[in-house]
């Protein structure tokens, strides 16, 4: 029980007391928790103290609110490391020891759009391989990608788009990329992504858009990305 005559806060004893529990399994990733009447009852405190305990749980990323279910236990989240090389997404998860798999939705050649050619240096109406792919991690739907291929790299509609774009480019058609340029922007899922990602309309996402170039500067490829936010999250670290 919770010790009232202790200068520690409720809440934040109620916090400890709830991270115990899940550090040591006992509400496993993707368990639901207590109710806030059943934990007020339990520790017989207040709703208010409930919700500030449960509140610092859902920002150190330990349990998500899902409206209409109740509180979760998070599943622990994939982390980008914001300073690293450029990595693919296949390299980046086999480098956590993870299993990728994809699946390929669509591949086809396809006149450029307006806004897809300003990112590639092309004009519009021109053709591009385009792939749509659900990226998988030890199963689970983490990433849906939308990527749009410049034709000058020889790359065709016909290539196998179920592994690592960077590496079709460079061990298949000898192209050396020099980096890429990234924005990554908070989202909610529309019905299509919510429907691929086996989450919810509405619910959280990451966006990731970028460019990739050639040694030349030249962009080669243009790419979005629709992360879970539930799975997936970004870290860069700052000097000052």
């Amino acid at each position: 029980m919770l010790d009232i005559n202790s200068p520690v806060p409720l809440y934040f004893q109620l916090q400890e007391v709830l991270r115990k529990k899940i550090i040591r399994d006992i509400y496993s990733p993707g368990d639901l928790i207590p109710s806030e009447k059943e934990l007020q009852d339990l520790y017989k405190v207040s709703r208010i103290t409930v919700r500030n305990a449960i509140n610092g749980l859902v920002l150190e990323d330990l349990l998500i609110k899902k409206q209409g279910k109740g509180t979760i236990v998070a599943f622990p989240r994939m982390q980008e490391d914001g300073n690293s090389t450029l990595k693919s997404f296949t390299e980046k998860m086999e480098q956590l020891g993870l299993k990728i798999s994809t699946e390929v939705l669509d591949v086809a050649r396809i006149p450029t759009p307006e806004r897809i050619a300003e990112h590639l240096g092309i004009k519009a109406e021109e053709e591009i391989i385009y792939s749509k792919r659900l990226r998988k991690v030890d199963g689970e739907p983490i990433a849906l990608f939308e990527n749009y291929i410049s034709t000058g790299t020889g790359v065709t509609e016909h290539d196998d788009f179920g592994g690592s774009i960077y590496k079709l480019l460079e061990e298949k058609y000898f192209i050396k990329i020099s980096g890429a340029e990234k924005v990554i922007e908070a989202g909610i899922a529309r019905t299509e992504d919510a429907t691929f990602l086996s989450i919810m309309e509405g619910d959280p996402v990451l966006i990731i858009r970028y460019t990739t170039f050639n040694l030349n500067n030249n962009p080669i490829e243009y790419a979005e990305g629709i992360y879970r936010a539930d799975r997936y999250k970004y870290m860069v670290k700052l000097k000052r």
